[in-house]
């Protein structure tokens, strides 16, 4: 067993020692000039191999080398740039697949031992097909060809990648066990949505066909999969390549279980290659006072980026019912909207002049925009109050909410938000959606955290307005992609 420097390790000398980068990870030791010396004296003898007995500073050396080497031999270790592996044997792979294998395995000797086991099954048709088998022969592979289609298939046991590419564009899925579970159905809306059809051109079908021989090929020697480091929350992620220009971009596929942050699942969501809803955008539209944001033709309002996306997202997605990026919002947007109609008691004005957010969102309808507006605010029942604003000929904003004051404020910023925008209609916002957490110190007043803390009361909200007369809302079922990512609606 030898303790070897990973191949993939660089290293540059700093003005105070040295800068050293390996597969993932990278430091810089800082220690006097000296250290670049002793690097070079200690890299070539890492680089062909020691002992890990050998690695032990001789007793006799001067205190500061012997610092140094116990110095770069802690970082080498720590950022995982040193392998302790056994000799290749008989069977040794070529000089570049050795050179990976030592760059990024755990125990290179054994991943080759693995991937010399297996044999790779190809199926698939022209070039693409040729590209996989290529590549699994320069791995030194044994491959089998098989009868497809259009799309490739790759497989090593019960490992399979699948896919697939076109004249402009091609995407290559995640390893999955067994066929059977990847959907066609998935496949098939992978496909639209990025328009795959036609031949692809060599250079794609390359690029397509080297990456699936890729990811199956870590897949079986236990390497961390290509997009690993990537990925963001639980979902899965697919490579999407393109051929003028040529790129290659890993995406989050909406499957399985949501992550636990909603934001996350925003982001797949709205993923450009890969969404199901168009990402949002600020474009030209002004941010100041409200924020402001378009997914296709959707209007998305907020008080903050974060939120005006959300909104804009949610918006664009067509259902029969009322969709929230988790439980509690689409519960809580449904129960609203049941509540619209129902009349109560007027509540005192003073109830929501005195509350600066409301007042703040009220004065920039009214005075910034010059909206001739009137609010009117009802107790609906204890905890539950709704404000309208209109013009006199229609309702502009509606809102429905624990006090009057968030009532007012919901409905003033969609309203703000429609004027700004320059768009008619009634506007609706409400304290059911999450808000990304933020850091305040103590002495940030309501008008700084506001909507934050109106989630709090949600729960209290709800109940309060479930047993309004009349009230009554089901669950409505939705397709397994907005499932996954924590979508819920109701009607």
């Amino acid at each position: 067993m030898l303790v070897r420097l990973r191949p993939v390790v660089q290293a540059t000398r700093t003005a105070d020692g040295l800068h050293l980068r390996g597969w993932a990870s990278s430091c810089t030791l800082s220690g006097g000039s000296g250290l670049w010396k002793v690097w070079q004296r200690v890299a070539p003898q890492l680089e062909a191999g020691i002992p890990r007995a050998s690695l032990e500073v001789p007793e006799d050396t001067a205190p500061a080398v012997r610092a140094a080497v116990s110095l770069i031999l802690e970082q080498l270790w720590e950022h995982d740039m040193l392998v302790e592996m056994p000799s290749w044997g008989a069977d040794t792979p070529a000089p570049e697949v050795a050179a990976w294998l030592e760059s990024a395995a755990t125990e290179p000797v054994e991943a080759w031992r693995r991937l010399r086991a297996a044999t790779m099954v190809v199926a698939g048709r022209g070039a693409l097909e040729d590209a996989a088998v290529g590549a699994a022969e320069a791995v030194g592979l044994k491959v089998q060809r098989s009868d497809g289609n259009r799309e490739l298939v790759v497989s090593a046991g019960d490992l399979v990648v699948v896919a697939g590419c076109g004249t402009d564009v091609g995407y290559v899925l995640p390893p999955t066990v067994g066929l059977s579970s990847v959907n066609t159905e998935v496949t098939m809306r992978i496909a639209a949505r990025l328009g795959v059809t036609g031949e692809p051109p060599e250079i794609l079908a390359t690029l397509i066909g080297s990456a699936a021989v890729h990811r199956l090929v870590c897949a079986v020697a236990g390497l961390p999969d290509p997009a690993a480091e990537l990925a963001t929350g639980t979902y899965p992620m697919a490579l999407v390549a393109h051929a003028d220009p040529l790129t290659a971009t890993y995406h989050p596929l909406l499957q399985g279980a949501p992550p636990s942050d909603p934001w996350q699942a925003l982001e797949a969501l709205t993923d450009h290659e890969l969404g199901p809803v168009d990402t949002p955008e600020f474009g030209p539209l002004p941010q100041v006072p409200a924020n402001l944001a378009t997914s296709g033709d959707a209007l998305g309002i907020g008080t903050t980026a974060d939120s005006a996306r959300l909104n804009a997202a949610l918006n664009a997605l067509k259902t029969d019912g009322v969709i929230g990026i988790d439980e509690a919002h689409a519960r809580g947007a449904a129960l609203r909207l049941a509540a619209r109609h129902h009349r109560g008691e007027p509540a005192d004005a003073h109830e929501w002049t005195s509350d600066p957010t409301a007042h703040r969102w009220w004065k920039a309808l009214t005075a910034r925009f010059g909206i001739p507006a009137v609010v009117r605010t009802e107790r609906l029942a204890p905890g539950v109050h709704k404000a309208e604003i209109s013009n006199g000929q229609r309702v502009l904003a509606w809102a429905v909410e624990a006090t009057a004051a968030d009532a007012v404020a919901f409905a003033a910023l969609a309203a703000t938000g429609y004027a700004q925008a320059g768009r008619t209609g009634t506007a609706h916002l409400n304290g059911a959606a999450p808000l990304r957490p933020a850091d305040h110190p103590d002495w940030v007043t309501r008008q700084w955290h506001w909507p934050a803390d109106v989630r709090d009361r949600e729960e209290r909200l709800q109940q309060a307005i479930a047993m309004l007369p009349g009230v009554r809302i089901r669950p409505l079922r939705l397709d397994p992609e907005l499932r996954a990512a924590g979508l819920r609606a109701y009607r």
